[in-house]
């Protein structure tokens, strides 16, 4: 008899285990347990003893996000008013989010010689530019998200516009294994670029979305200084756009691949027509060329004014919209 009891002890021992450890594994539960409220929400993260601040749009009933899109600012000023309705073609992911149901993350820079929120990438001769930990900032903030709400690296995306552009290329040098896909808007590639990742890139290939204006003054299409408006370029420099596209269809092996190119023009009262082309591969690379288009991000719901330090704004694509159809051809 002691020896059935021992039996039927040892038998719920087990079975208790075997409960314990199913829930250690369980991925975020649903409803109010849900980390974040729904809407735009101020949110922080400590970082090396700092506190570093992000905004977190969740649509209304969301419990399971598809995926996580975090979205980078540009340097300069606007910061996290990207994120407000009508303010910035960045806002738009808002509304993609609704329809997708994804988590859009919205984090903020830290402090250039201005004052104003911006992004430490891999430009080595940026004198001006924000000088903090960036780029822990993010990986610790994609970890978290990615454990939050239960998701894997495949579920992970990272776009980013102007300095946010530069950022995501930081990111996607050091961290290629974190995410899924990158779509940038207004970058090149540094010139000098900072030591270690930076200089030395990443043999992994990373799926990439590039949209580039013609003539954007900022980030020249050429290459040469970034937003020279002074002429002392204390900004840094970048490569030129063709450059920037022969990495990454280097990187992605794509060099061989001829890109179905389509064009048109939605809207005739802008700068011009787009280019699209799209090398297809394991590792994509769709490329927007803008013809005669400047920094602005492009939008056809949300205007940008034409001004010298950024040029004309293409309105025959929505960034926002362009970027999770990319995006989403990857879940």
């Amino acid at each position: 008899m002691k020896k059935d009891l021992f039996i039927s002890l040892l038998f719920i021992h087990m079975m208790c285990m075997g409960c314990s450890k199913q829930n250690s594994t369980s991925p975020t539960p649903p409803g109010n347990s849900f980390p974040y409220p729904e809407g735009l929400s101020t949110q922080t993260i400590q970082v090396n003893n700092l506190s570093r601040k992000f905004l977190v749009y969740r649509p209304a009933g969301l419990t399971k996000p598809l995926a996580v899109v975090m979205v980078l600012h540009g340097g300069g000023g606007a910061g996290l008013d990207v994120a407000q309705p009508g303010a910035h073609p960045l806002s738009v992911f808002r509304n993609v989010a609704d329809t997708a149901r994804i988590l859009v993350v919205y984090p903020e820079g830290s402090t250039d010689s201005q004052g104003n929120p911006g992004w430490n990438d891999c430009r080595n001769d940026d004198q001006s530019g924000a000088q903090g930990d960036d780029l822990s900032f993010l990986q610790q903030l994609m970890a978290r998200l990615s454990q939050e709400m239960g998701l894997t690296a495949n579920n992970m995306y990272l776009t980013g516009t102007s300095n946010g552009a530069l950022m995501t290329f930081s990111y996607a040098f050091n961290f290629p294994t974190t995410i899924k896909a990158v779509a940038v808007s207004s970058g090149n590639l540094p010139l000098n670029p900072a030591p270690g990742a930076c200089s030395n890139g990443s043999s992994i290939s990373l799926p990439i979305m590039l949209t580039h204006g013609t003539v954007d003054p900022a980030m020249p299409a050429d290459g040469g200084c970034v937003a020279n408006i002074g002429g002392a370029c204390n900004r840094g420099r970048v490569v030129s756009q063709s450059a920037t596209l022969n990495y990454w269809l280097q990187r992605n092996n794509l060099t061989n691949v001829t890109p179905i190119v389509t064009t048109f023009n939605v809207n005739t009262n802008d700068a011009g027509n787009v280019e699209k082309r799209v090398y297809t591969g394991a590792s994509p690379l769709v490329y927007y060329v803008l013809n005669d288009a400047g920094h602005a991000v492009p939008s056809l719901s949300v205007f940008s004014a034409t001004t010298t330090a950024s040029g004309a704004q293409n309105r025959d694509i929505e960034y926002a919209t362009e970027v999770w159809k990319f995006f989403r051809g990857f879940q």
